[in-house]
């Protein structure tokens, strides 16, 4: 009987708690002479986790088949591939895996889902099923382990006839319809009784409407592409264990889904893997979602908010890392402080350094001060050089933040590598956009001297301001006509309204979609920003094919750094408006595609300036996947774009690089 060596290579972007815990189980099976051994690739900081056995052909295939079954996917997986060896390389004793929370990494898996998850199956609604592959069973929370399979069912049925299920224990409320439909219809039935009230309830009811990104639950995996634009990787990662919240358009012309885009998810968790079975047999294929914070609301469920993912250079990268975590600390750049904090509208990201690591933690702003501080082993240090205490109109030229992005997505370790003379980053610049800071392109050059080059401008506050800018510029005949010509289009940006946090580029395409005339007139007096931007973006994504009119994006030189003349910008648009364009895809295609491109300019001015050896992207705004394809298409063969594959695009990567800059705390 010929004996053989055979090596299993799982080749991940990160970390993956479930790969090490089961290579640890394979360890056990004494039948297969196994080792295992996980090995990081400096350069690109990449994990390879690997099994080597020794046993007979048929063994090995029996093997092989158990390992595909248990090697659920992860979105962090990159690559897996299986080939012969001469020797073992691995160990003999389990890896030591230190997990962020107790249990295993997983709710539930393929042994113990189709038991439960399965109307079929007699164990169906059993959420405390035990399962000794991912131990999902004592990760439930006590609210959940009380649930029986008759008051899951029964939520179920109160969801269905009161059209909303508050699920305290998870920080959730289920919708039948979406949720601002409800609200505007309660609004609706107490007009009367709110007109009678004074101006500042109305004020401030209208306040407390600030639009949120629709959330879906998907029921029904398998009606995923009758209602939703989505491709192969993006069902991929739906279905993958991290469960994660993808950004994705509704079918055209849909009946229901009528917002631009949507944050769609599978169930992440047993309680949720159940009910959502209950309801996909009584015909619902999906549900609305909202997050609310109660009293009741477990610690587990406030850890573990969903992943939200945007694809960067075919990889998966968090927009902002909610939990927290830690990195080996990298060896190619000197860290020159041991602790630092930064906040954004929502979360504190709070980050220290030790000899081998860099440990970071995030918390809710809103949350409970004294939680939150018990909760921290770190002093809060002073805020860095105005680090976003204030807001973007007031930041004109502060660059603390981009250049803490460019810090972050340079970092790689290698554990063999160590400077005994200090490391800077040099001849990098960075394109940060992000919808919280200002968006900026900033360099280092070949002193590691930072430099401002261009800065986004934040349009003013109303639409009236925003005409008034433009019948004061070159564009005032256009917008005339404009005027003349789509008297509806004007008014609705006249209305418009600009919130102080709305991020330029978002402001940008939001005035883009009032001209263009890409929102339905009746609901538009309660227009945001984000909802605008978000309709700006799923017209952009609909456009089939990539030729488009050319937009201006025309530079102006201040006394400090470039701007952009966004005057001209809007001009362009209006001129195609009243040239007869109809096709509002193209144009807002048109619009990212041209932008892009005047971007690939600017890189390249710079790279004759300073030598451009490192270009990185960051911030929130490259969520936006149609900006970020034509930033890859038009820049990404000059200059390869860099992230920080095992850190995320707006929050903990701008705590993190805090560590790395060359300034005093004031």
């Amino acid at each position: 009987m010929s004996m053989h060596n055979i090596r299993f290579d799982f080749v991940c972007q990160r970390h993956v708690p479930l790969y090490e815990h089961l290579c640890n189980q394979y360890l056990e099976r004494s039948e297969f002479n196994i080792s295992i051994g996980a090995e990081s690739e400096p350069q690109t900081s990449k994990i390879r986790y690997f099994i080597e056995a020794f046993a007979p052909q048929a063994q090995l295939e029996s093997l092989a088949d158990d390992i595909a079954s248990d090697f659920l996917l992860s979105v962090w997986l990159l690559d897996t591939h299986i080939q012969r060896i001469e020797q073992h390389s691995g160990q003999r004793k389990p890896f030591n895996i230190k997990p962020l929370h107790s249990g295993l990494p997983l709710y539930f898996c393929q042994h113990c889902q189709p038991k439960f998850g399965d109307n079929q199956h007699p164990s169906f609604g059993n959420i405390n099923l035990q399962c000794h592959h991912c131990m999902g069973h004592e990760k439930l929370s006590r609210d959940e382990k009380s649930l029986t399979q008759t008051d899951i069912a029964a939520m179920a049925n109160r969801l269905l006839s009161h059209k909303s299920l508050p699920l305290p224990i998870l920080g959730i409320t289920l919708w039948l319809t979406p949720p601002a439909a409800i609200l505007s219809s309660t609004i609706s039935q107490n007009a009367d009784e709110q007109l009678t009230n004074s101006s500042q309830t109305n004020a401030s009811m209208t306040k407390t409407i600030k639009y949120q990104r629709p959330r879906i639950l998907v029921c029904n995996p398998n009606s995923l592409n009758s209602h939703f634009i989505v491709n192969d990787s993006q069902v991929l990662a739906l279905s993958s264990i991290e469960k994660p919240l993808l950004r994705v358009r509704p079918s055209s012309e849909h009946p229901s889904l009528l917002a631009p885009l949507y944050d769609i998810q599978f169930a992440e968790n047993r309680l949720l893997v159940i009910l959502t079975e209950v309801l996909r047999q009584k015909g619902i294929n999906w549900l609305h979602v909202t997050s609310d914070i109660e009293p009741h609301t477990s610690q587990e469920a406030l850890l573990n908010k969903p992943l939200c993912l945007a694809s960067i250079n075919q990889h998966w990268l968090p927009i902002t890392t909610l939990s927290d975590g830690s990195i080996p600390l990298p060896t190619n750049v000197t860290c020159l402080h041991d602790e630092h904090h930064y906040q954004d509208d929502q979360h504190t990201f709070k980050v220290q350094s030790t000899k081998t690591d860099m440990n970071w933690q995030v918390s809710d702003n809103g949350a409970k001060s004294s939680t939150s501080a018990s909760a921290s082993p770190l002093t809060l240090p002073p805020v860095l050089a105005s680090s976003c205490a204030e807001d973007s109109n007031t930041i004109t030229n502060d660059i603390t933040t981009s250049l803490c992005a460019l810090n972050a997505a340079v970092l790689r370790c290698d554990s063999n590598k160590n400077h005994h003379k200090a490391q800077f980053v040099k001849h990098a610049a960075v394109l940060y956009f992000s919808q919280q800071n200002a968006c900026q392109i900033v360099t280092l050059d070949s002193q590691s001297n930072p430099e401002l080059f261009f800065q986004l401008p934040t349009l003013p506050t109303s639409g009236y301001e925003i005409c008034h800018s433009l019948s004061e510029s070159p564009q005032k005949s256009l917008l005339d006509k404009f005027k003349q010509l789509f008297p509806t289009e004007y008014n609705q940006l006249l209305d418009l309204h600009i919130q102080a946090d709305d991020g330029a580029l978002s402001q940008l395409m939001a005035v883009a979609t009032l001209i263009i005339g890409a929102y339905p007139v009746e609901t538009a007096q309660r227009v945001t920003v984000t909802e605008l931007a978000d309709k700006f973006i799923a017209l952009a994504m609909s456009h089939h094919g990539n030729n488009a009119p050319r937009i201006d994006f025309p530079l102006t030189k201040g006394a400090a750094h470039r701007s952009l003349n966004w005057c001209k910008t809007l001009g362009t648009l209006m001129s195609f408006k009243l040239a007869g364009e109809t096709n509002l895809a193209k144009l807002a295609f048109a619009f990212h595609d041209s932008f892009a491109d005047y971007l690939s300019h600017w890189v390249e001015h710079l790279d004759q300036n300073i030598g451009v050896k490192q270009l990185v992207i960051a911030g929130s705004e490259f969520a936006n996947s149609v900006l970020t394809e034509r930033v890859q298409l038009r820049i990404g063969k000059n200059f390869p774009l860099m992230v920080n594959p095992l850190l995320d695009l707006d929050g903990v990567n701008i705590a993190i690089g805090g560590l790395y800059l060359k300034q005093r705390r004031r």
